[in-house]
C-alpha cells in the first residue's frame, strides 16, 4: 500500500528524512497556532500506514501537538526491506523471533532517525517529543525507549498482540527495553484485542521496577479481535481523554 495511494490529504505535508542509506517519506502535520510545538512521533504497524489510522492522528492534533507519521523502511512504498522478507522461519519457532527481533531492530533505528530530523525542525520543540505507535508500531516504541531518553514519553496502543504469543524473542526485547527506559509510558488496549499479554506482562514489569506508567484495557472495540486492535483509529473517543491528560502530564 502507497501512501500517495491512500492519504491525499496528507500530501501537502509530506516530507522526507534520512535514516542509514535510505531516504525515508513521512507526513508532519503542524496544529493549529504558533510554533514551537510539542510534538508526537506516530509509529504505524505492521501493514503501514493505513486509512484507517487517520482518526487517530487527527485526534493527537487536535490536542495541539505537531504530529510527524514517520514511514519506516520497507512501508508505503519506502526504500529498504519489508520486515516479512527478513523473517522466513517457521512461524512460533525460536528462530522466527530472532528474526523478527532483528528486523525490527532495523526499523527502531529508522524511529531515532525520525527524532533526529524532527528535533532540527525550527517549528518543532526539541524538549518536548512523545513517541507513539500502533501494533508494531508500540512494539518500535518500546524498543526505541530502550536506546535513547531524548523522548519524554512513550505510548503503546495495541502492542504486540498477534505476535506476542509467537515469539518469546521479542517478549526477551521488550522487556529488555522496559528495563532500561526511564520514559512515563501508557500501554493501552481495547479487551476484545487479540491477547492482552503485552499490557499486562509489560505493565507488571514497569510496576515491578516502580517505573511511571499507566496502562488501561478499554471495553471492546467491535465484534472481532482484528476490530479490537485497531483502537488507534477506530477507538479514538475510547482513549482521547486519557491520552491527552497522560501527554499533558509528560510534555
Amino acid at each position: 500500500m502507497h501512501a500517495s495511494g491512500d492519504f491525499g490529504l496528507f500530501e501537502p505535508f509530506v516530507v522526507t528524512y534520512p535514516s542509514a542509506s535510505y531516504a525515508l517519506r513521512g507526513y508532519l502535520l503542524l496544529p493549529i497556532g504558533q510554533g514551537p510545538f510539542p510534538a508526537v512521533i506516530f509509529q504505524h504497524g505492521s501493514a503501514g500506514l493505513l486509512p484507517s489510522n487517520k482518526q487517530g492522528i487527527e485526534a493527537l492534533r487536535r490536542m495541539g501537538y505537531a504530529v510527524f507519521v514517520a514511514l519506516r523502511r520497507g512501508h508505503n512504498g519506502n526504500p529498504g526491506p519489508h520486515w516479512l522478507s527478513l523473517v522466513s522461519s517457521p512461524w512460533g519457532s525460536p528462530e522466527m523471533g530472532g528474526e523478527l527481533v532483528n528486523a525490527l531492530n532495523g526499523e527502531t533505528d529508522d524511529v531515532l532517525a525520525s527524532l533526529d530530523w524532527l528535533c532540527a525542525q525550527p517549528q518543532i520543540d526539541p524538549d518536548r517529543i512523545a513517541l507513539a505507535g500502533s501494533s508494531f508500531g508500540g512494539v518500535v516504541t518500546i524498543l526505541a525507549a530502550g536506546r535513547t531518553s531524548q523522548f519524554r514519553a512513550g505510548i503503546s496502543f495495541a502492542g504486540p498482540s498477534q505476535t506476542w504469543p509467537h515469539a518469546s524473542a521479542l517478549q526477551e526485547a521488550m522487556i529488555a527495553s522496559v528495563q532500561k527506559t526511564p520514559l512515563p509510558f501508557f500501554l493501552l488496549q481495547a479487551q476484545n484485542d487479540h491477547s492482552l499479554l503485552p499490557t499486562y506482562m509489560l505493565g507488571a514489569e514497569f510496576a515491578r521496577l516502580n517505573k511511571p506508567h499507566e496502562t488501561r484495557i478499554y471495553p471492546a472495540l467491535g465484534t472481532t479481535p482484528m476490530e479490537g486492535h485497531g483502537i488507534f483509529g477506530g477507538g479514538v473517543a475510547w482513549w482521547y481523554a486519557d491520552v491527552e491528560r497522560f501527554l499533558a502530564q509528560w510534555l
